[in-house]
């Protein structure tokens, strides 16, 4: 089969399954085009993903199960809910469903919780570029979903799915093998849900933050390796030469030494008319173990995941204020777009797709943190300008209203009001615990001369 003939194989199944609909307009372009190319996206063939074979291993070393922990427990540790979408009004029948949506994420299998079944997806995405679980629907109306975490690298794509809903679109390998896939599991797009990382339109793969750094771990490694062996196997670093000695001469000298200076705590001294040379065999100290070397490394891992070097143990010229905008430049920047297409991929697939909820979506929650003392400052600049009052703030708090009248005034009608109370010489604030007083306060004016008359014994006079 040519080029030109798996091309209108791929017209003709389209048009078979029926995936166009009348209100959909036809696709000109070839999704995945340089698979074409390739000559691979032929009928129902698969593209093999090349994923080096040691890369489970490569996980599980230091610095990269540092960066993948510094991802997945933040996340997984988010609290998250079924809710109504923004502009939909809650009632009892939606109320409803959100409950049955929500007790079957908490409980997606026998065998899982939902922090065990996020944190596998979370792996393999940032393991082999794609988070991947399994959602069956079930006859029973209380738990009518069910999920299971999938290994992403036993999935591989049909990148000419038509898009029909009886079509595979993916088939697991079994036994980690990249031939022989037409004994695999062949599934559905309703039947796996495939979160992609670092989507592109050359290969319906994605590409995980280790793959990415998958070289650079390797350096780490071999640098880390030569330089253990280095230190645990001690060895000289310097070589004595000595010119213009015979063989017999310098075993003489190496007697000598051994017997004579070893350990004896004693001055040596030799003579000659050439003098001794130490010449140095390789680097001795830091330099002789790369450390900085190997720091580069370690940055260039931390890169590769999108955090800072100080969560990889790297934590020279940090202070208390970088620290703080490291750690929320990696919230910012890492977590929260991994929870937003998670989010995402659940909302379309599983509660719109799969369930029929198409009112409902997931969110993780406190996924947005906020400075509290940024705020604080910006709602100050705005009270005092008065472009807001103390109720407008609580509203976008969370909290009720005060209850007094100063909560819906400005700064200017504060500042207006206590001026006037200080005109009046009087205090009369209903708010007050004690009812404001309301007796106007007089202020009496003394006699400079009979200040201490009292203690003048003419006064008495």
């Amino acid at each position: 089969m040519g080029i030109k003939d798996g091309f209108k194989d791929i017209v003709s199944r389209v048009k078979k399954n029926g995936a166009r609909k009348k209100t959909v307009p036809r696709r000109d372009t070839v999704p995945y085009a340089r698979t074409l190319q390739l000559g691979l996206m032929y009928s129902q063939k698969v593209i093999v993903k090349p994923t080096p074979p040691n890369i489970r291993y490569f996980s599980r070393t230091p610095y990269a199960r540092q960066a993948i922990r510094r991802i997945k427990d933040p996340l997984c540790s988010l609290k998250f809910d079924i809710k109504p979408i923004d502009d939909t009004k809650p009632n009892r029948y939606l109320l409803k469903q959100c409950a049955v949506a929500k007790a079957c994420f908490e409980h997606p299998n026998n065998e899982d919780n939902w922090r065990n079944f996020l944190g596998q997806i979370v792996e393999d995405w940032l393991v082999f570029g794609a988070g991947v679980f399994e959602q069956q629907l079930s006859n029973d109306p209380v738990r009518p979903l069910w999920m299971w975490p999938v290994d992403a690298q036993s999935i591989q794509i049909y990148p000419a799915w038509s898009g029909a809903k009886n079509e595979a679109r993916y088939v697991q390998t079994l036994g980690y093998t990249n031939v022989g896939w037409l004994e695999g599991r062949q599934l559905r797009d309703d039947e796996l849900s495939y979160i992609k990382a670092n989507a592109s339109t050359e290969t319906p793969y994605g590409f995980g933050a280790l793959e990415i750094a998958f070289n650079t771990i390797n350096r780490q490694l071999g640098v880390a390796d030569f330089a253990g062996n280095l230190a645990t196997n001690a060895q000289p670093k310097q070589i004595l030469f000595m010119p213009g000695l015979t063989p017999e001469k310098i075993r003489e000298f190496r007697t000598y030494w051994i017997n004579e200076v070893e350990g004896q705590g004693i001055t040596p001294m030799v003579g000659g008319k050439d003098k001794p040379e130490a010449v140095q065999l390789f680097p001795g100290g830091d330099e002789g173990l790369f450390l900085e070397y190997q720091q580069f490394v370690i940055r260039e891992i931390a890169t590769a995941f999108g955090l800072s070097p100080m969560n990889m143990g790297i934590e020279q010229d940090v202070n208390r204020s970088t620290a703080e905008v490291s750690a929320d430049r990696d919230w910012d920047n890492t977590i929260v777009p991994l929870a937003e297409l998670i989010s995402t991929y659940i909302t379309r697939h599983v509660l719109h797709a799969l369930l029929g909820y198409y009112q409902l979506e997931f969110k993780f929650e406190a996924l947005y943190r906020e400075d509290e003392e940024s705020l604080a400052n910006i709602y100050q600049t705005y009270y005092k300008n008065n472009a807001i009052t103390p109720n407008e703030h609580r509203a976008e708090l969370g909290k009720p209203p005060m209850q007094s009248e100063w909560g819906d005034k400005t700064f200017a009608d504060f500042q207006i009001a206590m001026s006037a109370a200080r005109g009046t010489k009087q205090l009369k604030d209903p708010d007050l615990p004690d009812g404001g007083g309301g007796e106007a306060v007089q202020e009496e004016t003394e006699n400079p001369d009979d200040l201490g008359n009292s203690d003048n014994p003419e006064s008495e006079d």
